[in-house]
């Protein structure tokens, strides 16, 4: 049917010929009985596009096996079946066929369309065919496909408009907020298939060839289908925020997964949208998948590193050992985790610099993360100098540790301070205490209070910190001693 058409629009009418079961040794014609049919292709009733594309066709109730019924030509009150037959060509083997009986039907099919009084609907399609063609379409028809574009958006953006006017004006008695779904992220999808629908509606009025309107139908199913896909992902993505919200606002962890689940769903949703389409346009998707399964088998051995990123990512959000906001240190850097994708996590370190670190490096390294920590560990060491008293030792040791049993932000029952070691030029002590918070900005507030307070202490015991010290011992040699030495030499020689 569809090389029946393209010859059709080329007007190579002889070969369209080629298309009908003929009569053997048929005089007629046939290229005008070609034409003819060509000439009834605006009152063809049928989607072409639900014949089947195996060589054998297929099985419909009431029609014999090898034949296919493809719709139907109306021309007044006379109805005829446009029926397809598989044949045995000498050349090409089994081959379908406009079938005889249909094509014995042509003739008067035609004259009854010439005789009969042109309609409205003919008039109009009358001027729209005139003039000029290009590609098989009158420039008015081109000049109204192309007005349709425009005017179809704004009949969608009018028709969304009108559908939210009950909504405003219930909120406006009520005085309260209004937004309607049009103003939220769900708006310009369904704006975007309201405007196809009406411009395919357009398309259908102006009535073009039946071969472009085949393809058309295919571009705007495709359309359809990628607007539908835009939609179902932007309603995902609002479900997605939402859980993950959830999830941050009970600290149960898991918003990283749901990141990256929200970006495979959209990946998903282009490959559904990409395959779909392929089977729109006619093409085999068996074919295309099988296709995309050696394609991808060669990329996963070309790019093994990303996918040893990928799958690194994956067990690193499925083990939950960081999450997005955590501070971690990764080797040398510590920073706070801004994003984990599916390559590779991004750490913001505290001089504001962006560091990336592969997935598949970082499921192998020991990290550490302060995140999950409900409390934060202070140990300090300092040294009194070695004049202390052993009273004013035991005042600043008693009076410490007084001080962090009753701090509000250090944990209580887990806080100590001993001395640590006596050296030769200091007393050395060590304090040990938990703070309640996993906050290092806070953490560090507080450990600034908490050593201020330690140096008023040992400031009011009457002692002091000790100074770095260091032992230096100063001599001098009085060199060698003559007469000694010739004393030494000359006793050596008289044993001899």
């Amino acid at each position: 049917m569809m090389g029946l058409l393209k010859y059709g629009e080329r007007r190579d009418y002889a070969t369209a010929a080629r298309y009908l079961q003929l009569d053997p040794g048929q005089s007629t014609d046939v290229a005008s009985l070609a034409r003819e049919l060509l000439a009834l292709r605006t009152r063809f009733k049928g989607n072409l596009d639900l014949l089947s594309d195996e060589p054998n066709g297929s099985v419909e109730a009431g029609v014999p096996v090898g034949e296919v019924r493809a719709g139907v030509i109306e021309v007044g009150s006379t109805t005829v079946d446009v029926t397809l037959v598989q044949v045995d060509d000498p050349e090409s083997g089994k081959i379908w066929l406009i079938s005889r009986e249909t094509i014995a039907k042509i003739p008067g099919l035609y004259a009854q369309l010439e005789s009969e009084k042109p309609t409205a609907e003919d008039q109009i399609a009358v001027v729209l065919l005139s003039g000029r063609q290009l590609l098989g379409m009158s420039v008015r028809q081109w000049l109204g496909w192309l007005l349709s574009i425009p005017i179809s958006w704004l009949l969608a953006w009018l028709l969304a408009f009108l559908l939210s006017v009950p909504r405003r004006v219930w909120c406006k008695l009520r005085q309260v907020p209004c937004t309607t779904i049009w103003q939220t992220p769900l708006g310009m999808p369904l704006r975007c298939i309201i405007a196809i629908l009406i411009h395919a509606f357009f398309v259908y009025l102006l009535e073009p060839p039946i071969l472009y309107r085949i393809y058309y139908a295919r571009f705007i199913a495709a359309l359809l289908t990628g607007s539908g896909a835009w939609l179902v992902s932007r309603i995902t993505d609002r479900g997605f925020r939402h859980a993950v919200k959830h999830t941050q606002a009970h600290r149960a962890g898991g918003e990283s997964i749901l990141i990256v689940m929200q970006r495979l769903t959209r990946v998903l949703m282009v490959i559904i949208v990409f395959v779909t389409a392929l089977a729109l346009f006619g093409l085999h998707v068996g074919t295309a998948l099988a296709g995309l399964g050696i394609g991808g088998l060669a990329i996963a051995l070309a790019a093994q590193k990303s996918l040893e990123n990928l799958i690194g990512g994956v067990s690193l959000l499925m083990d939950k050992a960081v999450h997005v906001g955590n501070f971690c240190k990764i080797g040398n850097q510590a920073g706070t985790v801004e994003d984990i994708g599916l390559r590779s996590v991004k750490l913001r370190t505290s001089d504001q610099s962006l560091l990336v670190v592969p997935n598949g490096l970082l499921a192998q390294m020991q990290f550490e993360n302060f995140g999950p920590r409900r409390k934060c560990l202070l140990n300090q060491r300092f040294s009194l100098r070695i004049e202390t008293q052993a009273e004013q030792l035991r005042t600043v040791l008693d009076r410490v540790q007084s001080m962090l049993d009753e701090h509000p932000a250090i944990e209580t029952g887990t806080s100590r301070i001993r001395v640590a070691d006596f050296a030769g030029a200091a007393f050395e002590l060590e304090l040990w205490a938990f703070v309640t918070t996993c906050d290092w900005t806070e953490f560090t507030v507080i450990r600034q209070e908490v050593i201020l307070k330690i140096a008023e202490i040992v400031e009011a015991a009457g002692t002091r910190f000790a100074a770095p010290t260091q032992l230096t011992y100063l001599s001098r040699d009085a060199g060698v001693d003559t007469e000694k030495t010739n004393e030494i030499a000359h006793h050596e020689s008289w044993n001899a």
